[in-house]
C-alpha cells in the first residue's frame, strides 16, 4: 500500500487487550519507500523507518502521525523525507540517525543545543576523564549565559569560524574575561568534535595567558597573620571557625575549598592528618599532613552534630568563603595587598627557601604534575645562589 498522510491517519489502532493473542502494535509499510512505515499502538500512530545498518536491523521513530507532516519543503522536511534520508545514509555506510538530524536541521547543531548536550553529559572534562568541579561549572554556566548565549547561542556550530569569534570577542570588555570566554567556547567546539555531534572549524585564536599575580609573604608576616587570627578569635568567638580555617591555610598551604569542605571524620588528631576525599587534581583524594599548630587549631573547633568542621552560619552545610575573615585578619596584621590564595604561595616559598625540594613541595601542595610546582623554581635558584655566594666568600677568605 502506498502510504499517504490520509491513509496513515486512518490506520486502525490495536486494542489494549487482556489476551496475549491481541497484538500490542501493528506495522504498515509503504510500497514506494521500502522501510518507511507507520507503527500503530493503543496510544497512537507514529512514522518509523526500518533498515539495516552495521550488519543489524534497526528501527527509528520519526515522529507522531498528525504532528509530523507526511512531506514538507526543504526547510521543514516531513516523515517521508526523513525516511529517505536515513535509508540513503545507511546504504552509504553512514549513521542514519545523524542523517535525520541533518535533514531536520540542515545547518546542524546550534551552540545552544550543544551547550544543552554538554550540560546533559554532566560537564565532562575534555582533558582526561571525569567531570568538572562544581565551582568551575558555576563559572562556566555564568559565562555562557552572559557572553556566549546572547550572541552565539542561535548560530550553528558549523558557522563558528575565526572571523565570527573575533567579532564576538570585540564586544567583551576585559582582557581576562575575553580569554576565559574564548577557552569555554573552544572547549564546547572540542566537545562537539570529539563526540561527533557536529562538524567544527579551526579557531586560529589563542587565549592570553592569565597573569600570575602572586604575593609571597615572609615567615615573619605569616607569623603576624597567625597571631592576628588568634587575637580575633578571642575578640569575636562567634566567628571562630573562619579564623581557624585561615590558621590551617597558613600552616598547610591547602586550597580554601579543600579546608572549608573538610569533615570531622577525616581529621585524625593522633596521626596529625586530614584526609581530603576529593581535591582539585584527583578524585581519589589525598592525605594532608598537619603541623602541631594546625592540629591544635582544628581540635579547638566546637563539636556539633554537623559532619563538617567549618559549619556555615546558617547551620546547614559548610562555609564557602573566608573573604571577610581574611580582610579583617590581613588588616590586623598590616598586610594591605595580600590575597587568601597568597597563603598557598607563601607556604611553598617558605618551604623552598628552607631547602625543601620542589618535588616535596609539590607533594605537600597536592600538585598533579611537576609543571605546577615549577613556578617556585626561581626561589630554589635564589637559595642556591645565596649558598654559592657564601662558598665563594669563604674561598676568597672574605668574612661571611
Amino acid at each position: 500500500m502506498r502510504l499517504t498522510e490520509y491513509r496513515a491517519s486512518r490506520l486502525p489502532l490495536p486494542k489494549s487487550g487482556v489476551s496475549n493473542r491481541v497484538p500490542r502494535q501493528r506495522f504498515t509499510f509503504c510500497s514506494e519507500v521500502k522501510g518507511f512505515g507507520v507503527r500503530c499502538t493503543a496510544g497512537g500512530r507514529a512514522y518509523i523507518v526500518q533498515l539495516r545498518w552495521n550488519g543489524r536491523k534497526i528501527r527509528i521513530t520519526l515522529g507522531p502521525v498528525g504532528t509530523l507532516p507526511f512531506e514538507g519543503p526543504a526547510h521543514a522536511p516531513g516523515a517521508r523525507d526523513l525516511a529517505i534520508a536515513a535509508i540513503t545514509a545507511a546504504r552509504r555506510g553512514e549513521d542514519p540517525s545523524l542523517a535525520i538530524g541533518q535533514r531536520k536541521q540542515p545547518a546542524g547543531l546550534t551552540i545552544a543545543q550543544l551547550w544543552a548536550a554538554y550540560k546533559q553529559a554532566g560537564y565532562p572534562r575534555l582533558r582526561g576523564i571525569g567531570h568538572k568541579r562544581p565551582t568551575t561549572i558555576r563559572h562556566d554556566a555564568s559565562r555562557y549565559k552572559l557572553y556566549i548565549a546572547p550572541r552565539l547561542g542561535s548560530k550553528a556550530v558549523s558557522a563558528i569560524d575565526t572571523a565570527v569569534v573575533r567579532r564576538w570577542l570585540d564586544h567583551i570588555k576585559g582582557r581576562g574575561q575575553r580569554s576565559q570566554c574564548l577557552i569555554l567556547l573552544k572547549s564546547l567546539l572540542t566537545f562537539a568534535r570529539t563526540r561527533r555531534l557536529a562538524a567544527t572549524n579551526a579557531i586560529d585564536i589563542r587565549a592570553d595567558k592569565s597573569r600570575q599575580v602572586q604575593t609571597f609573604l615572609t615567615p615573619a608576616q605569616l607569623r603576624a597573620l597567625d597571631a592576628a587570627c588568634v587575637e580575633l578569635i578571642a575578640e569575636q568567638p562567634t566567628r571562630m571557625a573562619g579564623f581557624v580555617a585561615l590558621r590551617v591555610l597558613i600552616a598547610t598551604g591547602c586550597r580554601t575549598s579543600e579546608v572549608l569542605s573538610a569533615q570531622r571524620r577525616h581529621f585524625d588528631q593522633k596521626q596529625a592528618t586530614l584526609l581530603l576525599p576529593t581535591d582539585k587534581n584527583s578524585e581519589d583524594g589525598r592525605e594532608v599532613l598537619l603541623s602541631p599548630v594546625a592540629v591544635a587549631a582544628l581540635a579547638s573547633l566546637p563539636v556539633t552534630s554537623s559532619p563538617y568542621l567549618f559549619l556555615s552560619r546558617a547551620q546547614c552545610g559548610h562555609m564557602t568563603t573566608l573573604q571577610k575573615h581574611a580582610d579583617d585578619a590581613f588588616a590586623r596584621a598590616g598586610l594591605e595587598r595580600a590575597r587568601i590564595h597568597d597563603l598557598r604561595h607563601s607556604f611553598a616559598s617558605t618551604a623552598v627557601g628552607d631547602g625543601v625540594s620542589l618535588y616535596a613541595v609539590g607533594e605537600l601542595l597536592g600538585h598533579r604534575d611537576v609543571h605546577s610546582t615549577q613556578r617556585y623554581s626561581h626561589l630554589a635558584r635564589d637559595r642556591k645562589r645565596a649558598a654559592l655566594n657564601r662558598v665563594t666568600a669563604a674561598l676568597n677568605g672574605e668574612a661571611s
